[in-house]
């Protein structure tokens, strides 16, 4: 008879830990748009160690099996623009509640979100996987200018945030920036305004030396092909300009004839997307609303209020304050612009990104990226598929990751969302979720709720 010890090591060596089975589900296959019906998929650690059909795929003995006939099975969700900084980290289970296995941060105090990130890659941290930029690089003359509005209004968590940020004034300045955030570890850079043609130069050639990618905010309409051919990853929000003293769309100032020219050259330098709807769409709540919203931490406005933690409402009030230092701006010409520039951006060939910009106010970590999806879809044109590849495989492609993210095939992390309805016929099944898995984890639908539950900052009644 063979020792319990004995057992134990054979046992371990036959079932490799966390081996999870998903039967009988259909996979979406969202590069084609396409049902893979039947199938089983073998989750192995956290990687996914195969995908076949039923019956022939070999399910390890002792593997947790779940049965997932009548559901449908997507790569797990990225939202690639949040800021985690603002929003705190209590927010991290909402996103892996919500079916987001992955964010991309777009800056802010990167003491402690590095942390996370690190944390979570190490298995000690439950959250999504994390790609960090650190602080905001921004134009020298343009911080200054905003650090001498916030200082007239009692912000002083703002402040410091602004003052943390790289002012770039002079080649010099770019070249010290980007040595100062590899040496954080950071994994890309974020530029939000950009200095003078020769800095900016600077900046990105500082950058490829250090093997950093960068996103940005798109520049002013006359310096975009400038700031596509410097190899930019991805450009962030509107694409806007001045014309006539106010704000409007870039490609209703530039020449007709230079806007699909543009479209085409961003997709011949890989430059994407991501138009964060949500948050321009937010521009529109009027402001006795956005007050109501901000003072409403019991659910009352929206239940979804109740998981906006008190360091994210904090800073919705510092918006609130700021905003009758600033002239509140008409955005309405320009979300429609953005609406009609999606379908037009990924009919030539243009990476499209599914963001938020959480941290802007009315916007939750986790549920506003599904609102962002729908946006895409019923407001940008795009169809389900397309809308699920601008949070999956689009992303990876971004990231520099697609090796190792985006599909559900085998090799790929095991970061995955089990949906009770096909979103491929409604974008919006993306809402119905049955389970997730994180890094190989499985989280049910019953311990989705315990993390719900947990991350209120009021409990219903």
């Amino acid at each position: 008879m063979r020792p319990r010890w004995l057992v134990a090591v054979v046992l371990a060596s036959r079932l490799p830990a966390q081996t999870t089975a998903l039967t009988d589900v259909t996979v979406i296959e969202v590069a084609t748009g396409t049902r893979q019906l039947h199938r089983t998929v073998v989750l192995t650690g956290s990687t996914i160690a195969e995908v076949g059909p039923n019956g022939r795929v070999t399910i390890p003995r002792g593997a947790r099996r779940v049965n997932g006939a009548g559901k449908f099975l997507i790569p797990g969700l990225w939202d690639m623009h949040v800021h985690l900084s603002m929003i705190g980290r209590g927010a991290l289970g909402l996103f892996l509640a919500n079916g987001v296995t992955g964010v991309r941060d777009m800056g802010g105090n990167p003491g402690s979100v590095l942390g996370w990130r690190d944390s979570v890659a190490a298995g000690t941290l439950s959250g999504p996987r994390m790609k960090v930029p650190g602080n905001i690089v921004e134009s020298a003359r343009w911080l200054d200018n905003v650090v001498g509005l916030v200082q007239k209004i009692d912000q002083p968590e703002l402040l410091a945030e602004l003052r943390s940020r790289f002012g770039l004034n002079e080649p010099a300045d770019a070249e010290r920036a980007v040595d100062s955030l590899a040496g954080l570890g950071v994994d890309f850079v974020k530029i939000r305004n950009y200095p003078a043609p020769a800095t900016y130069a600077a900046f990105t050639r500082r950058a490829r030396e250090r093997g950093l990618r960068i996103a940005g905010h798109a520049p002013p309409p006359e310096y975009l092909a400038l700031v596509s051919d410097s190899g930019i990853a991805s450009l962030e929000h509107s694409l806007i300009g001045a014309k006539d003293g106010k704000l409007a769309n870039a490609f209703a100032i530039l020449p007709e004839s230079a806007a699909l020219p543009m479209m085409r050259r961003f997709a011949a330098n890989q430059t994407a997307w991501s138009p964060t709807l949500v948050s321009t769409r937010a521009r529109f709540v009027p402001d006795s609303a956005l007050q109501r919203i901000v003072a409403d931490s019991t659910g009352v406005t929206d239940p979804l209020l109740r998981y906006v933690s008190p360091r994210l409402r904090a800073g919705w009030r510092a918006s609130l304050a700021l905003e009758p230092a600033s002239e509140r701006l008409d955005y309405t010409d320009i979300f429609r612009a953005d609406l009609r520039d999606v379908r037009r951006m990924a009919d030539n060939g243009v990476v499209i990104l599914a963001g938020t910009d959480v941290a802007v106010i009315t916007l939750v970590p986790g549920f506003s990226l599904h609102d962002e999806l729908e946006l895409l879809v019923v407001g940008g044109g795009l169809t389900p598929a397309e809308a699920l590849a601008a949070a999956t495989i689009n992303p990876a492609k971004v990231l520099g990751i697609a090796d190792r993210t985006g599909r559900v095939a085998a090799g790929q992390w095991a970061d995955l969302v089990l949906l009770d309805a096909d979103p491929l016929h409604d974008i919006r099944a993306t809402r119905g979720i049955r389970a997730v898995v994180a890094a190989g984890r499985y989280l049910d639908r019953a311990a989705l709720d315990r993390t719900l539950e947990s991350a209120a900052v009021v409990r219903p009644r």
